[in-house]
């Protein structure tokens, strides 16, 4: 079967062309789940003795649509539109007719094939943060301690890299990013972005190959600015991080700016978890964006005690006013699209 070009760019680039964007440790841990996911699906080929229609019959191939979707997906930002654009499905009929506004960011992105803390879906949280960074006022206002801080270490206060993108230059770390949209909007705004989520060799492949493939926009559209600064790497919440530091600035020295955690919150014993991670790596001027929907999956007070938990841990805390976006898909509720938005800071 001849493979058109259409179908080999929607699979996965070679690891080696992701090389740049991890360490050589992270690479090699890739590597050999590489070869574990090649076995399996050799092992997986060999013992297929039935086909789907062998199990339920040709008429199955006719009524249903068995071909695979587009790996590569896209979201662009939105001055009008609080989900932006792409990356849900829409109850509206007209929704692909949207136009992408001039000064948008466009993002590509792919969701895991694994489906561990599920990076198979773009919440709502994310495309509510990744729209906010984008958007200077909006993207000051919610940064708003950190870019009083800045500003008042910034003898020039018009320069004109500081003029494209509040978040030029500052260091930025998303945990348990899934697809990584806000890190690919932080990217492509300048930051410089180290992007994690939890230790699966498939999910930290996906989120490389999404930062080659947004650099290479960046590269065509003439504007690199520190897209080659990202990073991506494994991190558990509530260990060490020394890796995640080490990643940002050889060091280790260094933390963070800004992180982000959007839609983390859904399982409230990982909480203290998760404040362990941020308290360690965010700078001591720093704020931790923490956005999130309710799931019904557990208790709603037990998810929104994320505030008083990270109240106790000496978080000055701020609850910002919660946004109403589209749940990912037409099944979920409309709670499941009313991002929450809770804002830290160390004083």
């Amino acid at each position: 079967m001849t493979t058109t070009s259409n179908e080999m760019s929607n699979g996965p680039l070679p690891l080696a062309e992701l090389k740049r964007w991890m360490s050589d440790e992270v690479y090699s841990w890739i590597e050999e789940g590489d070869k574990k996911q090649e076995e399996l699906n050799k092992e997986l080929e060999e013992n297929s003795a039935y086909n789907v229609s062998n199990l339920f019959g040709e008429q199955f191939d006719k009524e249903y649509d068995t071909t695979v979707p587009n790996r590569i997906q896209c979201w662009s930002s939105s001055s009008i539109h609080l989900d932006g654009i792409g990356g849900f499905q829409s109850s509206s009929d007209n929704s692909n007719d949207l136009d992408i506004e001039e000064n948008a960011v466009s993002i590509v992105f792919i969701l895991s094939e694994s489906y561990q803390g599920f990076g198979d879906t773009l919440w709502s949280s994310a495309r509510h943060v990744a729209n906010v960074l984008v958007n200077p006022s909006k993207c000051r206002d919610t940064l708003e301690p950190m870019m009083r801080q800045r500003c008042s270490n910034i003898e020039e206060k018009t320069d004109n890299k500081l003029e494209r993108s509040p978040i030029y230059g500052i260091s930025f770390l998303e945990v348990g990013a899934g697809a990584g949209v806000p890190s690919w909007a932080a990217m492509k705004c300048g930051a410089r972005v180290v992007c994690t989520d939890l230790s699966d060799s498939n999910r930290i492949r996906t989120m490389g190959e999404c930062a080659e493939r947004n650099f290479r926009q960046m590269k065509e559209n003439g504007d690199v600015m520190n897209g080659d600064k990202t990073r991506v790497c494994p991190h558990d919440w509530g260990s060490p991080g020394d890796n995640v530091l080490r990643a940002l600035n050889s060091s280790g020295e260094e933390r963070f700016d800004v992180i982000v955690a959007a839609d983390c919150c859904y399982m409230p014993w990982l909480h203290e978890e998760l404040l362990d991670s941020i308290d360690r790596l965010l700078s001591d001027v720093g704020v931790a964006i923490i956005a999130f929907a309710l799931h019904d999956n557990t208790d709603d007070d037990d998810v929104w005690r994320i505030v008083d938990r990270a109240k106790d841990k000496g978080f000055v805390v701020k609850v910002l006013p919660s946004q109403q976006l589209s749940p990912p898909t037409n099944l979920m509720k409309s709670k499941q699209g009313l991002v929450h938005t809770v804002r830290l800071t160390k004083n």
